[in-house]
């Protein structure tokens, strides 16, 4: 199975603490850049030999700025020259702002079946401290809007370790966010990006740097509280009701192939990782020939069992060791028993019968665990 990722890279405007591929005041390039997108889709498609499709996600940016024309036009492509499977996980990308009653159902009629909305808070005042365009009540209306147009699977983002954010302000977005009844949240400790305006105004003065173990407890409230409201925590950052995890994103977590269209967007097939030029006016011109690659890597086997073991431990299901045997022909201990064993002597891993998965601490320490196998 292969998942196919489209990206819009337009948007009305940067907040604070976004270093994305994406920009805004490009209104006339939407045109332009959706035909970019078609012909890059029509020529490469022959060239991948890609069998069963099974999730397209169209992400950004802001997707739905475009508005049902431009985006059925691009899943009609995706549909035209791969072949999608029936029950295909079909998401896209929303802000509050960006989407009414109208817009959805139009959504729903070009086939997407999953939304992803990009609440990030349900406090107005840190809403505008991140420079989001959008309240708390349009996030809610949009949520509601969705439901109305007969979404089924609907997914919240939110950010935690906001600068002036409590851990009891954070357990009131939750609180509200859960009331909503979606199927998925993702939850996203705030990461200060070097150049973004969020970390001028940190090295400015005027915010203080997210406190590291308010984070820590916040991350652990998530767990607890998600759980205890019937999410499964299958993944670092991301919470599911049964049955309703994003296979789109499996698919990278499970190390499966994916291919990327549009500016800046990244692909995987094999062994081989190649990327897309990134502004969007120098993938229009270039979008359907090898110029519009600006990036290709070769992964060695050292590389593709490193990857293996990372985005495995990301889940909160592990490494299945049997699988991990059957795929590369050894055992993991054979390849990384020194590192597992200090791993788990440090309490930031747990073994099971049959798999290895990062502890409650080792949760909080990812980044530390996954260096040990680089």
């Amino acid at each position: 199975m292969t998942a196919v990722y489209i990206h819009i890279p337009f948007c009305k405007q940067k907040c604070k603490y976004c270093d994305f591929n994406s920009y805004a005041g490009l209104n006339s390039l939407y045109g332009t850049y959706v035909d970019a997108l078609v012909g890059e889709i029509t020529s490469q498609a022959p060239l991948l030999h890609v069998k069963d499709v099974e999730s397209i996600y169209v992400g950004g940016g802001t997707p739905t700025l475009l508005g049902q024309p431009y985006i059925g036009r691009v899943l009609s492509a995706v549909r035209e020259h791969f072949s999608v499977v029936d029950d295909a996980e079909v998401s896209i990308e929303a802000n509050p702002e960006t989407v009414t009653g109208g817009k959805l159902a139009l959504l729903r009629e070009v086939g997407v079946n999953r939304l992803s909305i990009g609440f990030q808070s349900l406090d107005d005042d840190l809403l505008g401290l991140l420079g989001r365009k959008h309240s708390a009540k349009q996030a809610i209306g949009a949520f509601r809007a969705a439901r109305d147009a007969g979404f089924e699977n609907i997914s919240i983002d939110l950010i935690f370790g906001i600068p002036g954010q409590s851990l009891a302000n954070w357990a009131i977005t939750l609180e509200q966010a859960v009331s909503l009844e979606p199927e998925h949240i993702s939850c996203y400790g705030l990461t200060i990006e070097p150049g973004t305006p969020l970390e001028r105004e940190i090295a400015a003065g005027k915010l203080q740097v997210p406190d590291e173990d308010l984070q820590a407890d916040m991350f652990i409230y998530t767990m607890e509280s998600l759980g205890e409201s019937g999410f499964e925590h299958y993944e670092i950052s991301n919470y599911a009701k049964p049955g309703r995890r994003c296979r789109h994103n499996l698919v990278y977590w499970e190390d499966g192939d994916y291919i990327g269209f549009g500016a800046g967007a990244h692909s995987k097939i094999g062994n081989k990782r190649f990327c897309n030029i990134t502004k969007p006016g120098d993938y229009i011109k270039t979008a359907g020939t090898d110029a519009r690659i600006s990036e290709v890597t070769e992964l060695s086997a050292d590389d593709i069992v490193s990857e293996a073991i990372f985005l495995g431990l990301r889940t909160m299901d592990g490494i299945k060791m049997d699988d991990f045997q059957a795929r590369f022909g050894r055992p993991l201990y054979n390849i990384y028993g020194p590192q597992i064993d200090k791993l788990l002597e440090e309490g930031l891993l747990e073994q099971t019968d049959s798999s290895l998965r990062l502890s409650q601490k080792g949760i909080l320490l990812g980044n530390e665990v996954f260096s040990r196998f680089i």
